[in-house]
């Protein structure tokens, strides 16, 4: 029989260190079946999988708690699991500014003080240099990056919104791509990772998650480690969300295959 148990005290002290094992001592005194389904099947079930390296699985649940915006002292528990892991203060921060683009500044600045908290109590430090692309040529640069995960997505936006509103064409492309992407730090395949985990985590916007499945497909992901992402998500936002995002993987792939 497998012990579920020891698997996942290990696995969480190899993911939250001491913080972890603080979270279960409180649990204990309140609920300790709760405690119990959170090492057992959280870390001894889900963690324990090994299709998504640690550091992965700690910016895809930054990247989701973060865009939530419902879960403060979670998301300090998991900026702390980041750097136990060996994601760098940089990564950390760059994933909280992508979510700008995916739920908003309220939620990126909340998430943003987070992290402060966090690496005055580590005592990391932080690199102030700017990482900004430059203002020059943004919409030429945002459509490159833009074309890396999805060829002629930019004509799509033009042709969709542009009858309406072809500011929003640019501001997607310039801001989201010309600006956020362009920043560099995190690789590609990581800034998926962490639109996948959000966008399937809030569950607000289908059409988009199965656009930024197939770019992640683009950027290297494999259709097993995006539903390892989902199966992440089933952590904090639900089975809903994890059994649409596994759904909507299983249909963009499909797709893909059939279109070679």
């Amino acid at each position: 029989m497998t012990d579920y148990a020891a698997i996942g005290r290990k696995k969480m002290l190899e993911i939250d260190g001491e913080a972890g094992v603080k979270v279960e001592e409180t649990l204990n005194e309140i609920c300790p079946d709760l405690a119990r389904y959170l090492i057992e099947y959280s870390f001894g079930e889900i963690y324990a999988r090994e299709t998504l390296d640690n550091r992965t699985k700690e910016q895809a649940v930054v990247a989701a708690l973060t865009a939530m915006g419902t879960a403060a002292p979670q998301l300090k528990v998991h900026i702390h699991a980041a750097l136990h892991v060996g994601c760098t203060p940089e990564e950390i921060r760059e994933i909280i500014i992508q979510m700008s683009v995916y739920a908003g500044f309220p939620a990126t600045l909340n998430a943003m003080g987070t992290l402060i908290e966090v690496l005055k109590e580590t005592g990391h430090t932080l690199s102030k240099a700017s990482a900004h692309a430059g203002s020059e040529g943004r919409y030429e640069r945002g459509k490159e990056w833009l074309m890396r995960i999805a060829p002629n997505q930019d004509q799509v936006l033009k042709e969709t919104y542009d009858k309406i509103n072809p500011d929003i064409t640019r501001y997607v492309i310039e801001f989201g791509y010309g600006d956020i992407y362009a920043r560099g730090i995190l690789p590609i395949r990581n800034r998926q990772v962490a639109t996948i985990a959000v966008l399937a985590a809030k569950g607000t916007a289908p059409a988009q998650l199965r656009f930024h499945i197939g770019g992640g497909i683009r950027a290297g992901l494999s259709e097993a480690e995006i539903v390892e992402i989902m199966l992440l998500v089933s952590l904090y936002a639900g089975f809903p969300a994890a059994l649409n995002g596994i759904l909507a993987t299983r249909e963009v792939v499909t797709a893909l295959q059939k279109t070679g």
